[in-house]
């Protein structure tokens, strides 16, 4: 017995598990991104000043 589209049974459900994993991932991506306060950017700015201003200098000294 032959199938008319001969695919295997189990990839529509190994389709539909990855599907539904990058589903979920970009749930929980968007949420964290609409978490983000005023405040956390500017402490992530002010954790990082010390590399933020070095890499605009060497950009500028170039």
């Amino acid at each position: 017995m032959t199938k008319g589209n001969r695919e295997d049974p189990k990839t529509g459900s190994r389709m539909e598990r990855f599907q539904q994993g990058v589903r979920k991932r970009t749930f929980m991506a968007k949420k964290k991104v609409q978490s983000i306060t005023k405040d956390d950017v500017k402490s992530y700015l002010l954790r990082n000043a010390f590399v933020l201003f070095t890499v605009i200098a060497v950009i500028l000294g170039e």
